[in-house]
């Protein structure tokens, strides 16, 4: 890899190290300070939900503001999270205390993810050749590992092991945005301020003529689609042990049905953008609303862990396909003015489904049992797939017809 690709690649590296501790983990964690099914889903969805209302509006900034740039907003997202980590360690002993300091941290980690793309994007929009696809795939690597070596640290060392793991990721994402900044990201700010600021047009400064979903009125299809298919997404990813103990598994086969979810991403991010040449963005939106439908039908099919485990490989061609389409797929529809509210807009998609996955998964969890969880997943994908259509491909055909 290019240097570039180096450098971006250690950025979303160290952020998966964050997201494989303090949110894959987040169930040990609260479990093991007295928290309850219903309390955990509920720590998990008012961060969420908080997440979702903060991410378009950071966006709109960072589109329009002249002074506030990309690394301003990750740094501000960063810091306050190491001081709520660090918090965390003297804090355990106030269940109130643990919620509201566990909930913003998890506010902040998502929040962040938008941010850290639109630094790819807007690296890519500048002439830096950068392989988006690579170097989400080396974030899945990272995810695996820390996944890996956090359920080994655990039963030796305890629950602390969640929140030094996620210092350790905070500190080397520091560490990498400030090597970008240095050596890629510095210059071309400096550029921007005098010329056409972030995203390249002067437009970005004035106020918008067009409300954003005037301009793209399709774009409401996709954002409610990604919304869908990440209520099935989260549901799986945060009840991953009750599904496979309901089919006669453990925390172990938990830990290896996460592990090879994350591995089955890489192959499809790394050769993404040879397949870009050849097939267009939304056609690849539209196949993964297909298998997040497939994975979550799998999934709830499986009658042993084995069947788990095969609905988990399906993740390449659903989130392992639509995590790195949905990016390039903004950059390349969205007017430059638009490309980070575009970004923030799809994330909040992520960020509510989330929610909604979390508390209505939770309830029926505890309500009835895992399988109406699942079913109720089938029914949200399935919508999605839908949703998807009329944003994706209808569109096209209307405009073909209107040619003839």
């Amino acid at each position: 890899m290019k240097k570039i690709n180096v450098s971006f690649a250690g950025l979303m590296g160290s952020y998966d190290i964050i997201i494989g501790s303090i949110s894959a983990y987040s169930v040990v964690f609260l479990v093991a300070n007295g928290f309850d099914e219903f309390q955990i889903g509920m720590v998990t969805s008012l961060a969420n939900l908080l997440a979702s209302f903060i991410q378009p509006w950071l966006g709109g900034k960072v589109d329009r503001s002249v002074r506030l740039n990309l690394v301003h907003v990750n740094v501000m997202i960063v810091i306050p999270s190491l001081a709520l980590l660090i918090g965390l360690f003297f804090s355990q002993k106030i269940f109130l205390l643990v919620a509201i300091m566990y909930t913003l941290v998890l506010m902040l980690q998502a929040t962040l993810m938008p941010f850290m793309s639109a630094t790819g994007v807007f690296l890519m929009n500048n002439g830096f050749k950068l392989n988006y696809g690579v170097c989400r795939a080396v974030e899945s690597a990272s995810f695996a590992l820390t996944s890996t070596i956090l359920g080994i640290l655990i039963t030796r060392m305890g629950h602390n092991s969640i929140l030094m793991m996620a210092i350790i990721g905070y500190s080397l994402y520091l560490f990498m945005l400030r090597h970008l900044f240095k050596h890629y990201l510095q210059a071309l700010f400096n550029h921007h301020i005098d010329n056409v600021k972030l995203n390249t047009v002067e437009v970005a400064l004035k106020a918008s003529e067009v409300s954003f979903f005037k301009k793209y009125a399709h774009f409401k299809y996709i954002v409610f689609g990604s919304f869908c298919f990440f209520v099935g997404h989260n549901f799986i990813n945060l009840f991953m042990l009750q599904i496979v103990e309901n089919v006669g598994g453990n925390t172990e086969n938990m830990g290896n049905a996460i592990a090879l979810a994350a591995i089955s991403e890489m192959p499809i991010m790394i050769f993404f953008t040879r397949i870009n040449r050849y097939v267009p963005s939304r056609v690849l939106m539209m196949v993964t609303g297909i298998f997040f439908f497939v994975k979550t039908t799998l999934t709830f099919t499986a009658m042993t862990v084995g069947g788990v485990y095969l609905a988990q490989v399906f993740q390449i061609l659903s989130f392992g396909l639509y995590i790195v389409s949905s990016v390039y797929y903004v950059n390349q529809e969205m007017a430059a003015e638009d490309k980070v509210k575009g970004q923030s807009l799809v994330t909040t998609a992520h960020t509510l489904g989330s929610v909604f996955g979390s508390l209505i998964g939770g309830w029926l969890i505890n309500r009835y049992d895992v399988k109406y969880g699942l079913f109720f997943c089938i029914i949200m994908s399935l919508l999605g797939v839908i949703a998807y259509f009329f944003g994706l491909i209808y569109p096209q055909k209307r405009k073909a017809h209107a040619i003839k």
